[in-house]
């Protein structure tokens, strides 16, 4: 899945740079950013997580939120580390509940 048009639809760019202390207008670290967002969106995904049905979802915002400030935000490790272990606590959260599971296609 491509996840650009994602990221570009659900305005995540801008949440992402809000949550890292980032000016909307800057454009500096815009690649970096797209890419990590579009990393933590793989990575649910192939947890089985239905990213594309749960785009507007608080939860699966915030988990974002919380992979990019783990792997960009702080420049204190013990901060960085406690986002990412949020990160992982969100995400096996989401994989326990059938509601954000991806549905099983039938024939």
């Amino acid at each position: 899945m491509n996840y650009e048009q994602l990221i570009k639809e659900n305005n995540y760019l801008n949440l992402a740079k809000e949550a890292v202390g980032i000016v909307r207008t800057s454009t500096a670290v815009d690649n970096t950013l797209n890419t990590l967002i579009g990393s933590a969106l793989e990575d649910l995904s192939r947890v089985d997580i239905d990213v594309k049905s749960h785009a507007q979802d608080n939860l699966l915002k915030t988990t974002l939120m919380l992979y990019v400030k783990g792997q960009y935000g702080d420049t204190d490790i013990n901060k960085r580390n406690e986002y990412m272990k949020r990160y992982t606590q969100n995400l096996r959260s989401m994989q326990r509940s059938v509601e954000y599971l991806k549905k099983e296609e039938s024939d």
